[in-house]
């Protein structure tokens, strides 16, 4: 068979991720979305987009300012990529200042929040933000005059400023920039029960910017504002940590924080109606080229919309509620040791609730007999139930190992603190192992029972963090299972101490063997494959950009093995593609929860294994990222996860097939339509609502009569 060209066996990363949050930005403009959350959705997309220009964006601009000739897979050299991601980013970034003008500030204006411009402000309403501005804003205000013989003022990553003109009779124009202050709300109502008062005409509120932007001329006493234009600058943030140079990894991580606010500047965002004598300084300062200039129809900064529509006094439409559903078969209080004891349980969150998981870290912080707590925490929550329940095992003089983490990326600030707390109690704090992030999901608590010492086992697809527990869709696997705490305590003595990974007898462990253990899984498909009954492979993941597994699966395509993948965001492989990939199939997911979990089926000749885990199919996390992937053993475990798949792959609503020109299509309409995260969600219902309601089928007539008293 002809060798197929480089540039064609291969999607391009980058823009199949920007693919990925074009999905999420339809979520915005879709009609049958309650308005609430078309609006989160805009919110989400925007933050993503910030998140693509500090990292992707930031990393080929400095390929190309350091003349690296590297292609990608896709073959592509910097400049190449650079034009193409470009291109596309501008693209997205005017379809969501589209999406705010025409579909989200419209439906919430319909629905009664309105954003209200500051020249249609009532009188009462203009006169509380008099009083706000004076006794709040003003005081944290502090212009900068630019002047060009001093240095342009260090503007911080992402945060809003004004450049402000000014003009005095017989002065030469002036220019100031103003930093809005970032522990304001971005929001402020003005009526509609807030603190200015009732109102009939529901809720009105005014962004923080326009507020502040009728009353700069307080800060410019004696000057006339001619100009005042919101912008803000988008800088590289993709800077890592030599841990393996570095004392203390600390205060590394926090030189790190300190670099990610004033990295190179890579996007200048700009409102509009900016002339464009303002613009032109502002990028000549920033040492910006022309095209990475990005003029704003919309408000700046949309990614406070996320936490906007979380508001629960908007009188907008929100979606229907999907609360966590208790799950019908582990017991409540203590009798939760035992039943873990007598068989693994397996929890999808957020459908059912991850409170057995924190109930498990409760009872073990305060059992007597629990003797050691060793966990992983690479995110948590800013009031972390997991965190304080550790806290309160290390204060019980438990002994309690926490990995903390300290290279998360954006969460570095968080953990920092955490691991002082944890510290602080008397917890040892171990932050990982050098040159590799840990973000294996796992919890280990030994305990000294009836019979001698009992493991218990926590080992997920998601992060310790009761935040995003209720937002991303992820398994949980409880145990006791000998082989399974067994090899966790190998695990971590390896994570932890000084010891040589022993052979597993469950567990794969990345950087050590994950990748060669999923490649002789596809080889073993290859091999096992037959025209009557060829092979199958079916998996979930959030990214497949490793290039030897992509080539693996084309391989196993070519045999005849059917694939079915459910990949979230970047995926390399192209799928559809006659002589290499005809027998693969790619879609993703975007809906109410973030598809986070993993799973990994293989038929195996009639004989399937199925497998969870932290890793996805990329090389990060195969070659620099200490990952875990387990069996699932339970035959009725095996069943679900092989159900979970089947419903993932059925969704015709939500669901979008990748092409192989790297373009997302809908699904065939045709079939009844069936929306996946429904369906999860309307199981755990049922099956939390049977537990509570006992089968009344079946009689049992009482042989003697009840006890008196």
């Amino acid at each position: 068979m002809p060798e197929i060209a480089a540039d064609t066996r291969y999607l391009d990363r980058a823009l199949t991720w920007l693919a990925f949050d074009a999905r999420v930005l339809e979520e915005a403009t879709d009609s049958s979305n309650a308005v609430l959350e078309r609006a989160r959705f805009l919110g989400i997309a925007l933050s993503n987009l910030d998140e693509f220009f500090m990292i992707r964006v930031a990393g080929v601009r400095e390929l190309l300012r350091a003349g690296v000739e590297h292609r990608t897979a896709a073959g592509r050299s910097p400049a190449e990529q650079m034009e193409a991601i470009v291109a596309r980013a501008r693209d997205l970034f005017d379809a969501a200042n589209a999406a705010w003008t025409r579909d989200v500030a419209p439906g919430l204006r319909e629905a009664g929040v309105t954003f209200v411009p500051s020249g249609d402000l009532e009188p009462r309403e203009r006169d509380f933000l008099d009083r706000l501005f004076a006794r709040e804003i003003l005081p944290v205000l502090t212009p900068a005059a630019i002047d060009d013989a001093l240095p342009f003022p260090r503007l911080l990553n992402l945060a809003l400023h004004f450049a402000v003109r000014l003009g005095r009779d017989g002065d030469p124009e002036r220019l100031a920039v103003v930093q809005l202050p970032r522990l304001s709300p971005r929001w402020l109502q003005v009526s509609g029960g807030g603190p200015a008062g009732g109102g009939a005409g529901g809720a009105r509120f005014v962004l923080l910017e326009d507020a502040v932007r009728d009353r700069l001329g307080d800060l410019f006493a004696g000057y006339e504002v001619l100009e005042a234009v919101a912008f803000r600058v988008t800088r590289d943030a993709d800077f890592a940590t030599d841990d393996q140079e570095a004392e203390d990894l600390v205060d590394a991580v926090r030189q790190v924080l300190r670099s990610r606010m004033q990295g190179d500047p890579v996007r200048l965002e700009i409102e509009r109606d900016a002339s464009d004598a303002l613009v032109e300084r502002l990028r000549r300062s920033l040492g910006l080229d022309p095209e990475e200039v990005y003029r704003a129809q919309a408000p700046l900064d949309l990614k406070f919309l996320i936490d906007f529509a979380r508001l629960p006094s908007l009188p907008a439409p929100r979606a229907k509620p999907w609360p966590p559903q208790p799950t019908p078969d582990i017991p409540p209080g203590e009798a939760l040791w035992d039943a873990i004891a007598e068989r693994d349980r397996l929890l999808f969150h957020p459908y059912e609730t991850f409170e057995p998981v924190l109930r498990l870290l409760r009872l073990a912080a305060e059992d007597p007999a629990v003797l050691a707590i060793k966990q992983i925490l690479y995110r948590t929550s800013s009031t972390s139930e997991v965190v304080r329940a550790l806290e309160r095992a290390a204060e019980n003089g438990k002994q309690v190992t926490v990995l903390v983490e300290l290279q998360a990326r954006f969460d570095e600030e968080r953990n920092v603190g955490w691991a002082r707390r944890l510290e602080d109690a008397g917890a040892q704090v171990l932050y990982g192992l050098a040159g590799l992030k840990t973000h294996a999901k796992a919890l280990l608590i030994v305990r000294r029972g009836a019979n001698g010492i009992e493991r218990y086992a926590h080992v997920g697809t998601g992060n310790y963090n009761e935040r995003t527990v209720l937002e991303y869709s992820d398994l949980s696997l409880l145990s006791a299972d000998e082989d399974l705490c067994a090899d966790l305590t190998g695990f971590f003595n390896v994570v932890t101490g000084v010891s040589e990974p022993l052979a597993w007898r469950r567990i794969s462990m990345a950087p050590l063997g994950l990748r060669s253990r999923f490649l002789s899984l596809i080889r073993r498909e290859i091999d096992k494959s037959t025209p009557e009954e060829p092979g199958q492979i079916r998996a979930k993941m959030n990214a497949l950009v490793d290039v030897k597994i992509v080539d693996a699966l084309y391989e196993a395509s070519r045999a005849g093995v059917r694939i079915d993948l459910n990949v979230r965001g970047s995926c390399l492989l192209r799928p559809g593609v006659p002589g290499l990939s005809e027998t693969i199939r790619v879609v993703t997911i975007v809906d109410r929860f973030l598809e986070h979990g993993r799973i990994f089926e293989f038929r195996n000749g009639g004989d399937p294994e199925l497998f969870i885990g932290s890793a996805d199919w990329m090389p990060r996390n195969l070659d620099r990222r200490v990952e875990l992937m387990i069996p699932i053993v339970d035959p009725g475990h095996r069943t679900r996860l092989s159900g979970i798949l089947d419903v993932l792959f059925a969704d015709n609503v939500k669901a979008r097939e990748l092409k192989a020109d790297g373009t997302l299509g809908r699904r065939d309409g045709r079939r009844k339509p069936l929306r996946a995260q429904e369906v999860f969600w309307e199981e755990a219902r049922a099956g939390a609502a049977r537990a509570e309601d006992p089968d009344r089928s079946v009689f049992q007539p009482l042989m003697r009569a009840p006890t008196a008293g």
